[in-house]
């Protein structure tokens, strides 16, 4: 081919590039959307509260195009049971409850922190406005354990002329989680107090010391802790310091026999419980 030449490329050569198949009857608010949009399109709606999507309102269908469209993690909670839809970035928020969440009653989805989100949710259906948190701390279980999050969302009213008495379809709620910024910064503000505790200490004991008062207020990231010293490998380590435990002694001994390296070797676990 010569420089500057141009590409040419016939009928049968467009007719061989793929693109996505849809059935001519699919909504056009259900096409793309990603890996969400493709599990809501192969969704039996009219097995959900919602009804067949045929039957959806203008406000749903308009509102889950904007969902499934947009970057940022959206949840929609839609009618009278707050049933769930969401795009793909949000989908990580949800952990292990994902895939079952969608179509899912979202008090049923989330029955650990309903108490707290659910007055929070509700609160545009009684007319009041939208609510929202900077840093909403929640105790979720989404993988097989309580952890705890936090989040930055609001809970926006959608109207819909349809919805009856309120005028209210539904709830959009964008959110983004803040779980690993709010550790880091927690963490980085224990450990400058832990120098500053360390700079002023005298021994090494009152090092301990400081260490077990800066970290008994920073119980969320280490809940409990024993501080032993010991001055020789081979001798005995020897309790100096402690927080979380109403009397250690009864924990742990005041002192731990350590091998030639320093180090207290524990084999039974058992006695901590």
């Amino acid at each position: 081919m010569r420089a500057h030449e141009p590409i040419r490329i016939d009928d049968k050569q467009l007719q061989s590039v793929p693109k996505e198949e849809h059935p001519p009857s699919l909504p056009n608010f259900l096409r793309g959307g990603g890996e969400m949009g493709a599990l809501m399109r192969g969704t039996r709606w009219e097995d959900t509260p919602l009804g067949p999507v045929q039957h959806w309102s203008p406000a749903l269908r308009t509102i889950v195009g904007v969902l499934l469209g947009n970057r940022f993690p959206m949840l929609v909670l839609w009618g009278p049971k707050l049933i769930q839809l969401y795009n793909d970035a949000y989908r990580p928020i949800l952990g292990d409850k994902h895939p079952r969440s969608l179509g899912q009653s979202c008090s049923e989805c989330w029955p650990e922190i309903w108490p707290i989100v659910g007055p929070m949710i509700e609160a545009p259906f009684r007319g009041e406005p939208a609510t929202w948190d900077d840093d909403l701390t929640l105790a979720i279980t989404r993988r097989g354990f309580l952890e705890e999050c936090h989040f930055k969302c609001a809970y926006n009213p959608v109207p819909d002329d349809t919805a009856e008495p309120t005028g209210i379809g539904g709830v959009i709620a964008p959110a983004s989680e803040t779980s690993e910024k709010v550790y880091g910064e927690r963490q980085l503000k224990a450990l400058r107090e832990l120098a500053m505790g360390a700079a002023n200490a005298k021994t090494a004991e009152q090092a301990c010391q400081a260490a077990a008062s800066t970290l008994s207020t920073a119980t969320r990231d280490v809940p409990f802790a024993l501080f032993y010293l010991c001055d020789r490998p081979g001798d005995a380590a020897r309790l100096v310091g402690a927080y979380g435990f109403e009397r250690a002694e009864q924990i742990s001994p005041s002192e731990w026999p350590t091998d030639e390296r320093g180090l207290v070797v524990i084999d039974d676990l058992s006695r901590f419980r």
